[in-house]
C-alpha cells in the first residue's frame, strides 16, 4: 500500500500541479491531503476543483476556517478587524463562492487509514483535535527557534494510538518519532511524526521559491510503514508573472508575488499584510465547545453561508 500525502497548498496552483505531475509517477493508491487548500495565493479556486477530479480525502485546516466563519457569530470580531486582511477574505470567498465554500466547510478535521490494524496512520492540519496548533521539531533537531520536547509533543497527540501520525500547518518538513504514551497493540511503541512541508511556499531552510514537497507512506506487513519525502521543483516564472497581472485585483497580489518572485526578479511597490502575526493563534475560545454550537453545526451540516 503506498499513500501520497501533502498538504499546505493555500491556492498556489502552480505548486500543486507540479507535484501531481511527480505524483503519477510514484503510482499511489490513496491520496490525503492536510488542509490549508486555500487563502494567501489568488488561486483557491481552481485548486479546489482540480483536487475534486481526483480520488482524494482532504482535511480541515485553520485557512479554511478563516474563510467559512466569516459572518458568522463564530468569526473573532476585532482581533481581525483589520482592512486589509477583511479584504482578502472577502475577496477569496467572492472567487470560492457558496457551493465551494460549502465543501470546504464539510472537510472532516481528521483522517484515519488502516493497513493491519484500527487506525494505523492519522492525518490532522494541525495537532489531533487543533488545527491551529503545530506539532514541531525536537531541539537540536533543526535551527529553528521553534521545538518540542518529546514529552510536549506527546502531550499533543494526547490518546492517539496510530503509528504514523501526518500533520502540516508549519511548511516544514519534519520526520520525527515521539514515545507513544499509549500502549500500542503493535509491537511498537513510538509514534512517527511526518511533516510532508508544502505546495505553496516554505519556511526556514524550506523557503526555497519554485520548490514544492510530499511524501509517500509504503506499508508492507514485513516493514510497516516506511515514510520518503518526494521533492518537486517547478519553475516560479509563470507564477510569479500571474501574480503580477492581478495587482489592482487580488488586495495582496504584489506582496504574494515578491515573496514568490524568481530569484532574477525585482521586488514591486506592496501593501504588506503579515500573515503571521495577523492569525488566530491557538484556537477560538468557542473552539472546544464546537460541536455544541448551532452556528457551527449550521456550517458543517447545511452549508448556510452569508453572502
Amino acid at each position: 500500500m503506498r499513500i501520497a500525502v501533502f498538504g499546505d497548498i493555500h491556492g498556489n496552483l502552480f505548486g500543486l500541479e507540479a507535484a501531481l505531475a511527480d505524483l503519477r509517477t510514484q503510482s499511489p493508491d490513496a491520496m490525503l491531503v492536510t488542509g490549508d487548500l486555500v487563502y494567501k495565493l489568488p488561486w483557491g479556486a481552481e485548486v479546489i476543483d482540480l483536487l475534486r477530479t481526483l480520488p482524494h480525502q482532504a482535511v480541515i485546516g485553520n485557512a479554511e476556517l478563516y474563510l467559512i466563519l466569516w459572518g458568522t457569530p463564530l468569526w473573532p470580531g476585532a482581533r481581525w478587524d483589520l482592512p486589509l486582511a477583511r479584504e482578502v477574505v472577502e475577496w477569496e470567498r467572492a472567487r470560492l463562492g457558496p457551493e465551494r465554500l460549502a465543501w470546504l466547510a464539510a472537510l472532516p478535521e481528521h483522517a484515519a487509514l488502516s493497513a493491519g490494524r484500527l487506525e494505523d496512520l492519522l492525518v490532522v492540519h494541525g495537532v489531533p483535535g487543533n488545527p491551529f496548533l503545530p506539532l514541531l521539531p525536537r531541539p537540536g533537531q533543526d535551527r529553528s527557534p521553534w521545538v518540542q520536547t518529546d514529552a510536549r509533543a506527546a502531550e499533543l497527540l494526547g490518546a492517539v494510538d496510530a503509528d504514523v501520525v501526518v500533520a502540516g500547518h508549519t511548511h516544514t518538513v519534519m520526520f520525527r518519532r515521539v514515545p507513544s504514551r499509549v500502549p500500542l497493540a503493535c509491537t511498537a511503541r513510538s509514534t512517527l511524526i511526518v511533516n510532508p512541508g508544502s505546495l505553496s511556499y516554505g519556511r526556514g531552510r524550506d523557503a526555497i521559491v519554485g520548490r514544492a514537497t510530499y511524501a509517500l507512506l509504503d506499508w508492507s506487513a514485513a516493514t510497516g510503514w516506511q515514510a520518503t519525502l518526494r521533492e518537486v521543483r517547478y519553475d516560479p516564472e509563470p507564477m510569479h508573472a500571474a501574480l503580477l497581472t492581478l495587482r489592482g485585483d487580488y488586495p495582496v497580489a504584489a506582496y504574494i508575488a515578491n515573496r514568490m518572485r524568481p530569484p532574477d526578479a525585482e521586488p514591486v511597490p506592496e501593501q504588506r499584510l503579515d500573515f503571521i502575526r495577523f492569525r488566530w493563534g491557538d484556537a477560538p475560545a468557542w473552539w472546544e465547545q464546537r460541536d455544541e454550537l448551532p452556528a457551527w453545526r449550521a456550517l458543517r451540516g447545511d452549508g448556510h453561508f452569508a453572502d
